[in-house]
């Protein structure tokens, strides 16, 4: 009787156990699904809606006050783009960047992000990889949009650091890179004319020298 009583304490401990086991695996399962649907993080205010001109003044406040941003928003990145490859930013708004950077192909067409989304690594590789028309491997070429292979590509070349395409940058990095950027293009002159030089063709042989008059044979022998 008393080994009874002692297997169904011991018994109803486990299912007290597999209770308290099940309540929590349901708590979580109940949880997963709000963090596995959340969104890229965002930026509160972007530095767009107030510094988005082109004159020398806005275009200093715009990288001093970015360089300082805990993230880059997609605005920010796209309007410093512009600023990089352009010297200006004629945009009126997030959308005409958007429209302006995939009218040139610098960004992939199923790219919907709003413009105080945190922008990631992957689709700002994808818009400087085709600015600079950094030709990559060959897979890079098939796939010039992929931000996956773009990110791969920035790596190599030493303007990303080993990132994931989810990434973001602060704004510090963000300043970084551009000068990186400009880095590289200032390099590009310099690795042209390191370039091995192609063979010349071979110079037309000088004419021989003519040949020395021979003595007549009765002359030699006369003498």
């Amino acid at each position: 009787m008393r080994g009874l009583i002692s297997s169904t304490s011991s018994d109803s401990g486990v299912f007290k156990g597999l209770r308290s086991r099940g309540l929590l695996l349901a708590m979580v399962l109940a949880v997963a699904p709000l963090t596995a649907c959340r969104g890229p993080a965002q930026v509160g205010e972007p530095l767009t809606e107030k510094l988005a001109g082109s004159d020398p003044e806005s275009q200093m406040e715009f990288w001093h006050e970015l360089y300082q941003r805990k993230l880059t928003s997609n605005d920010e990145a796209f309007h410093a783009i512009l600023l990089f490859l352009d010297g200006k930013d004629e945009a009126a708004a997030y959308g005409d960047r958007v429209s302006s950077l995939k009218a040139r192909g610098l960004l992939h067409d199923s790219f919907n992000g709003a413009a105080n989304d945190a922008v990631s690594r992957g689709d700002l590789a994808v818009v400087i990889v085709n600015a600079l028309k950094i030709r990559g491997g060959l897979i890079l070429t098939v796939f010039p949009r992929s931000p996956r292979y773009a990110t791969r590509e920035l790596q190599y070349i030493g303007i990303y650091p080993t990132s994931s395409t989810n990434q973001t940058f602060s704004g510090g990095q963000f300043v970084s890179i551009i000068g990186r950027l400009e880095d590289y293009q200032r390099s590009r002159p310099a690795k042209a004319a390191e370039a091995p030089v192609a063979p010349q063709e071979d110079a037309p042989a000088a004419p021989a020298a003519p040949a020395a008059p021979v003595a007549d044979k009765d002359e030699a022998v006369k003498q």
